[in-house]
């Protein structure tokens, strides 16, 4: 099972369709949501918990009762799941369209297994990438 948490639309269609196009979507339980909110619940429920997680950073959240797009949307998230003794074997891929060497460090830190940065990979490597974290 693998789930994609990101708020821009574009990339959940094209995340999904590249496993449709190289003829993996029924190799794996592709999910895909736009909010924080959606992916808790997913992730806490035991049947529907994905494998591999791959997380945008920079979404909307709640802070102090007012809503922030922050990268601590996707930290926050990170860090849930590898303090959890029941969520921290999800393989959490940090997914961002942002380059800054700061965010990759704390993701590192934050126990994610890689950062991969939003078009810098061809479909086909992406797809690569997928079973090779899988067999692990």
């Amino acid at each position: 099972k693998i789930l994609l948490v990101d708020d821009d639309e574009m990339v959940r269609i094209y995340f999904r369709d590249i496993f449709w196009i190289h003829g993996m979507d029924d190799k794996y339980d592709l999910n895909v949501v736009d909010n924080l909110k959606k992916a808790e619940e997913i992730i806490a429920d035991p049947e529907t918990r994905p494998a591999i997680l791959f997380l945008d950073l920079v979404m909307p959240t709640e802070i102090n009762g007012r809503t922030v797009i922050s990268p601590e949307a996707g930290f926050g998230l990170l860090k849930k799941i590898k303090s959890s003794p029941d969520l921290k074997n999800i393989k959490v891929i940090v997914f961002s369209g942002h380059t800054e060497e700061a965010l990759q460090k704390q993701a590192e830190k934050l126990g994610a297994e890689t950062y991969l940065i939003k078009g810098s990979n061809l479909p086909k490597e992406l797809v690569e990438f997928v079973e090779k974290i899988a067999k692990k």
